[in-house]
C-alpha cells in the first residue's frame, strides 16, 4: 500500500496501482448505504404496509443509493471523474428527504386535517421541483444541505414532534432522536471535529449520519399503528 499525500481531506492510497481517494472518509460513506439497506429490506418484511411506511422504504433506499454515489464519485474516485458525476447522487438524496417528510405529512393527516396535509404535501413538492432545477443547472451543493435542512427541520421535526405530543407514538420519538444525531453530524462539520487525518470531521459526521438512519428505521417500523382516529380538522 502506498500513501500518497493530496490537498484533499486525506492522503489517497493506492493498492496495486489502483489510487483510492479519502479512503476512511468513502468508507464510512458506504456504512451509510449498508445502513440504509438493512433498513429497507427489514421494513420490506412487514406484511402490511402504510402509506407512510412505502415513503420511508424509498428514503432508505435512494439515500443508500445516493451515498453509494457519494462515496465513489464524491471521495474514492473524484481525482479521475468529471464534478458533474455528482449530481445523480445529489437528486438521489434530495428526493429521498422529501420522500421522507411524505412520510411524516401523511402520519399527521388525521391529526392536521386533509387541507392542511394536501398543503404541506404541495409544498414539499414544489420545493423539491424547484431545487432540483436549481442544483442541476448550478451543481451548487449548499443548495442539497438547505434543501436537507429545510426538510427535516421544519417539516418533519415539527411534524414528528406535534404526533408525538398528539398519539404519544413511540416512532416519532425515535425519528426525533434520528433528527438530532443528524445536528450532530452537521455540529461535527461546523466546528471541524476531528481525531487526525484518518478520522476526519466526515468521518465522524458519518457516524452520526449511520446513528440517525438507524433511528429513523425504528421510527419507522410501527409508523401504521400511530392512531388515526383523531378527528379531521
Amino acid at each position: 500500500m502506498e500513501v500518497i499525500p493530496t490537498a484533499n481531506f486525506q492522503p489517497d492510497i493506492s493498492f496495486w496501482g489502483l489510487r483510492i481517494g479519502e479512503p476512511v472518509i468513502a468508507a464510512t460513506g458506504l456504512l451509510i448505504s449498508v445502513v440504509c439497506f438493512v433498513a429497507w429490506y427489514r421494513l420490506g418484511k412487514i406484511k402490511d404496509k402504510s402509506d407512510s411506511l412505502r415513503l420511508s422504504r424509498i428514503f432508505f433506499l435512494l439515500t443508500g443509493i445516493s451515498t453509494i454515489v457519494g462515496a465513489i464519485v464524491g471521495h474514492a474516485f473524484l481525482y479521475c471523474l468529471p464534478f458533474s458525476f455528482k449530481l445523480p447522487g445529489w437528486i438521489l438524496g434530495m428526493i429521498a428527504v422529501s420522500a421522507f417528510e411524505q412520510a411524516s405529512i401523511v402520519k399527521a393527516r388525521p391529526f392536521l386535517g386533509h387541507k392542511k396535509a394536501n398543503i404541506l404535501g404541495y409544498l414539499n413538492i414544489a420545493e423539491l421541483t424547484f431545487t432540483l432545477w436549481f442544483v442541476s443547472s448550478s451543481l451548487w451543493f449548499p443548495a442539497v444541505e438547505i434543501h436537507s435542512a429545510f426538510g427535516l427541520l421544519l417539516i418533519v421535526l415539527p411534524l414528528e414532534l406535534y404526533l408525538l405530543v398528539k398519539s404519544k407514538a413511540n416512532q416519532s420519538r425515535q425519528i426525533l432522536l434520528g433528527v438530532a444525531l443528524l445536528v450532530g453530524a452537521v455540529l461535527a462539520h461546523i466546528f471541524k471535529i476531528s481525531l487526525g487525518i484518518w478520522f476526519s470531521y466526515f468521518d465522524i459526521a458519518h457516524l452520526f449520519m449511520i446513528g440517525a438512519m438507524w433511528k429513523f428505521m425504528q421510527g419507522s417500523y410501527s409508523a401504521s399503528s400511530i392512531p388515526v382516529d383523531a378527528p379531521a380538522v
